[in-house]
């Protein structure tokens, strides 16, 4: 058994009031929000949580605010193939000059040369493990739309490199009480082909009943709601270096491919069954308009 002591893993986003900014600046960051906004929002000084914010992420709040837009934007041109470059940077509030400039600033590249070499990115990420786009089998097999009901989850926000995940889950599991019909959900919120691969962040969430003794009894513990709705679920079964290209395979193709279109809620990853040597079954959750 692996010595926990030396388990790597990522920064834990521990502050309620930093994950409340947090999630604020992912539901809005298709609005002009400024670091006053998040500040209002989170009834704090625009002082205090700033400088809060770079204690816990080690990253300026505005700057934050500024690379999750452009991420964001950068995986539009990826997916969205659809929409012209000047649509996607306007939805974020930068003209045509401003966006190119930014986005070339950030990402090394054009946001033309970006979507364009976006598939080849993808496969020279580490995440690829040598497998291609083309090897995979057509997500429709393996695919159903449905409805998921509303659920409450415990959480914990980390910032770090999903290499790290299966440490970080032999920590997890178990912290918080489990009932036989517990899930354990995995959101990894960054594409580690466009965010640094040591700086993506990730949550792992347990549901739990939102009447559950536990969170009155303990009020540092972390959860949110998450809304349900319409998804396409793939059905995933295999082992681990697959998944990335999975969601690469949505992401580039499928989406474009079938005419569906993400909105801004959260994917997940719903973990059915675990086995020790590695082979897994997971509902890999993609919300759609």
């Amino acid at each position: 058994m692996e010595n926990k002591d030396n388990i790597q893993t990522g920064t834990t986003i521990r502050r309620a009031v930093i994950n409340q900014a947090i999630s604020y600046i992912f539901d809005h960051i298709d609005e002009d929000i400024t670091v006053d906004d998040v500040a209002r929002h989170c009834s704090y000084s625009k002082y205090h949580l700033t400088r809060m914010f770079k204690e816990d992420t080690d990253e300026a709040l505005y700057q934050f605010i500024k690379r999750v837009r452009l991420e964001r934007s950068a995986w539009r041109l990826k997916v969205e193939k659809e929409k012209s470059i000047t649509e996607i940077g306007g939805e974020y509030g930068y003209s045509s000059s401003n966006f190119a400039t930014a986005f070339k600033k950030h990402l090394a590249l054009s946001p033309a040369a970006f979507r364009k070499a976006s598939e080849q990115l993808v496969e020279e990420s580490s995440f690829s493990h040598g497998i291609t786009l083309d090897e995979l089998d057509k997500a429709e097999k393996l695919i159903t739309i449905e409805n998921l009901q509303r659920f409450t989850v415990v959480y914990e926000r980390k910032r770090g490199n999903y290499h790290n995940l299966p440490q970080e889950w032999c920590l997890f599991v178990g912290k918080y009480l489990a009932a036989p019909d517990t899930l354990y959900i995995e959101c990894t919120i960054d594409d580690p082909s466009i965010t640094d691969e040591n700086n993506c962040m990730y949550e792992l969430c347990q549901t739990i009943s939102p009447s559950h003794p536990a969170l009155k009894e303990n009020t540092d513990i972390l959860t949110h709601d998450f809304e349900g709705g319409k998804y396409a679920i793939y059905h995933f079964k295999g082992f681990p270096q697959f998944l990335f290209m999975v969601y690469q395979e949505i992401f580039c193709r499928w989406l474009s491919r079938t005419g569906n279109q993400m909105d801004e809620r959260p994917v997940l990853d719903i973990y059915r069954e675990v086995r020790e040597d590695g082979y897994m079954e997971i509902d890999l959750c993609f919300p759609l308009k």
